[in-house]
């Protein structure tokens, strides 16, 4: 499986955390994984590790968010595309085997499946922002 497909696990699921706030990580995964679609065993360590970055690091992540979406209010972004910003910007800022490039790209291509027309070119923008000024975070 590629990891393109691995974070569109994570994005199913790390929607899914907001919902099921009192439930264990582990278990939304089980549950995800046995329910609504199968994960590869092999993409299970990435995208626990992901989601477990995502979610030990929300507020950072939201407020850099914030911090460069320009007079926007993360209120006023749809849940989805704040989700998708969060995996990108997780990956931008924290993993270093991942070239911010490629967390653009990801992030875009998620917008394009799961969001509305002017999704992508906004969270392209908006990473774009984040990357540049990656430095001064």
């Amino acid at each position: 499986m590629s990891r393109r497909t691995a974070r569109r696990h994570i994005l199913n699921i790390l929607f899914q955390t907001e919902f099921n706030t009192d439930e264990a990580l582990e278990s939304i995964i089980e549950t995800y994984n046995n329910e609504m679609e199968k994960i590869d065993e092999k993409d299970i360590p990435f995208i626990k590790g992901e989601l477990e970055g995502i979610l030990a690091n929300t507020e950072a992540l939201t407020q850099t968010i914030e911090q460069y979406a320009n007079k926007w209010s993360i209120d006023r972004m749809s849940r989805l595309d704040v989700d998708i910003l969060k995996i990108a910007v997780y990956e931008v800022l924290f993993c270093d085997d991942i070239p911010d490039k490629v967390a653009a790209n990801e992030a875009v291509e998620l917008a394009k499946q799961f969001s509305s027309d002017k999704a992508p070119g906004f969270i392209n923008g908006m990473l774009g922002r984040i990357i540049e000024g990656k430095a001064e975070i």
